[in-house]
């Protein structure tokens, strides 16, 4: 079974949601145990909250199938199965012939054949053991493991914000976000490695501007979620760019309004989802998804742009070849004012010329490092005739 990753990730807003809210931390472990036993089709699953200092169990909620044979065991024999942590992730193959499970049924052993659990830190000396099992021998593929680990993250988020330390819990989150887009990036050999690359450029473009170290980091991490909205989009369609119909041209253009609407809920992503609706916005408002232009568009979003066209030029899509350096570095000079910010295409250019490695493109760059210099002394020139103009014929003029 594939699982429906929109799915997931309005349930992973919903517990995110849950848990900002305070909610009952008991309540917050059942709805995660319950929707992994769903998503995965699974028979169940058990989330221990162990205390590795006294050596005992200090709780657990389970979904599904009662398998007294997990539930009911003490924390040594818990610990002698999944072995005493050496590995975040313990699979047991064949759990009707392990004999470190006890058979305290007479069939319920009988009915689950392989068992996974994972390891998850909490403050303190405290630590979260999930464990998921199935009736047939099931070994968990990337994506489930990345799903199951995801979840079980939150669990532990929950158990240490009701502890009280919340220090690290907006970092989690993040992580846990950002590794779950580019996983599902990941799926397409094609794009594979592309948010990154935007991610970077567009790092290394703010830097450039001069912006403060939070802007950074924010358009960073805006960079590397800008296209989680085509997780509503299906692969035949994500492997056609370049050859769509209307109709799927129009579904293509969602994914930036999809984006947002997946991290609108996720509040420590509050400043970077207006990024990502608006980085198909164009500077003189023939864009989409809003048509707002210039300044109205943010600047995370115009940074974005201007590398988002740029990384797909160099590294090319089905049915659009790659262009070499220079003419990438054209084409964004011919949109200037047009598709983008004059001002960020001139720091992206400074960029490039400072930092020619940025992309890992290890062509020949020399000769293109003049005509760089010459492009950015030609938008330094268009931006005072612009500020000329302005100041001799005002707006209303």
């Amino acid at each position: 079974m594939t699982p429906d990753f929109h799915q997931f990730f309005t349930l992973f807003a919903q517990i995110s949601k849950k848990i900002h809210a305070n909610s009952d931390t008991r309540d917050i472990l059942a709805c995660i145990v319950e929707n992994i036993t769903r998503i995965l089709s699974a028979k169940g699953s058990i989330f221990w909250i162990l205390n590795t200092e006294k050596n005992r169990i200090e709780t657990k909620i389970f979904h599904g199938f009662d398998y007294r044979s997990l539930m009911q065991i003490d924390y040594s024999a818990l610990m002698t199965l999944f072995g005493h942590r050496k590995h975040n992730c313990v699979v047991i193959p064949n759990a009707r012939e392990d004999k470190r499970i006890p058979d305290l049924e007479r069939l319920g052993k009988r009915k689950i054949n392989s068992v996974t659990g994972l390891f998850f830190d909490i403050a303190g000396p405290y630590t979260g053991l999930l464990a998921v099992y199935f009736t047939d021998n099931r070994t968990l593929v990337s994506h489930e493991l990345e799903l199951v680990t995801a979840l079980g993250e939150q669990g532990a988020i929950a158990l240490e914000k009701a502890m009280g330390h919340d220090r690290k819990i907006l970092e989690i989150y993040r992580k846990i976000v950002e590794g779950f887009a580019l996983a599902i990036e990941a799926r397409d050999r094609v794009t594979h490695g592309h948010s990154r690359r935007v991610a970077v450029l567009a790092r290394l473009t703010a830097q450039q501007m001069g912006l403060d170290e939070a802007m950074v980091k924010n358009i960073f991490h805006a960079g590397i979620l800008h296209d989680i909205g085509k997780i509503g989009t299906r692969d035949a369609v994500l492997e056609r760019l370049g050859h769509l119909t209307p109709k799927e041209m129009a579904q293509i253009r969602q994914h930036p309004v999809l984006g947002a609407d997946i991290l609108v809920p996720l509040t420590f992503f509050s400043e970077i989802a207006p990024m990502i609706r608006h980085h198909h916005e164009r500077f003189d408002g023939s864009g989409y998804p809003d048509g707002i232009k210039g300044g109205h568009i943010p600047l995370g979003a115009r940074i974005l742009a201007v590398c988002d066209v740029f990384e797909t030029m160099i590294a090319g899509r089905p049915g659009i070849p790659p262009k070499d350096l220079p003419s990438a570095i054209f084409e964004l000079k011919h949109g200037v004012g047009i598709l983008f910010d004059p001002a960020v295409v001139q720091a992206f250019f400074a960029m490039i010329q400072a930092h020619p490695r940025a992309m890992e493109i290890h062509e020949s760059i020399d000769d293109v490092l003049d005509m760089l210099r010459q492009n950015m002394a030609d938008l330094a020139l268009q931006n005072r005739l612009e500020k000329k103009t302005a100041r001799l014929f005002p707006a209303g003029f």
